[in-house]
């Protein structure tokens, strides 16, 4: 059996992964998708909705940097030094990215007067006073992030598709399915 801190990552940080990914995958079409509605029921859902996952990716990335420092495995050996170096960029800036802005938003909505809501159950605390100002400078820098989020992500999954093509195991180490030994 493998461990976490060989070849392969372990099965919380593989989970992790993927379901971050998932989550990213609705929050950045439907943020950009409510922002463009006219207000009403549906745009109410979506932000709702926004808000819980958004959040619940937040939660997932502290657990996910939590489980990162306990173990993680070596560097893939098939990588080159530039590979190696970008690999090392493109992950922190997505491990910073996808905690730094949950939390802009989270501030945002509180400058705008509310707290996030989570899956119609209820509102999580507003630790800013009311200021629109604010919430507008706020909600601008959570739209950079959310790009560079998605900027980052897709470069991610191009250098994963061209090692999923090169077959070098780089994929597999991450992948929730197993390949026979």
């Amino acid at each position: 059996m493998r461990m976490a801190g060989d070849d392969e990552y372990g099965p919380l940080a593989k989970w992790l992964h993927w379901l971050v990914a998932l989550l990213v995958f609705f929050l950045i079409p439907a943020g950009l998708v409510m922002a463009r509605l006219d207000p009403g029921e549906t745009q109410d859902r979506l932000f709702v909705l926004h808000e819980s996952f958004g959040l619940t990716a937040l939660a997932l990335m502290i657990l996910r940097v939590a489980n990162r420092w306990r173990t993680r495995p070596s560097p893939a050996p098939s990588l080159s030094a530039t590979e190696r170096a970008v690999s090392i960029v493109v992950h922190r800036a997505l491990y910073v990215l996808l905690i730094v802005t949950p939390l802009i938003g989270w501030f945002a909505l509180s400058a705008f007067g509310l707290g996030p809501s989570f899956f119609w159950i209820g509102e999580g605390p507003a630790p800013l006073a009311k200021n629109e100002d604010l919430a507008k400078s706020l909600f601008q820098l959570h739209l950079a992030g959310a790009v560079l989020i998605g900027a980052l992500a897709l470069l991610h999954i191009a250098a994963a598709l061209a090692h999923a093509r090169k077959r070098d195991g780089v994929v597999s180490r991450m992948s929730l399915l197993r390949a026979p030994e």
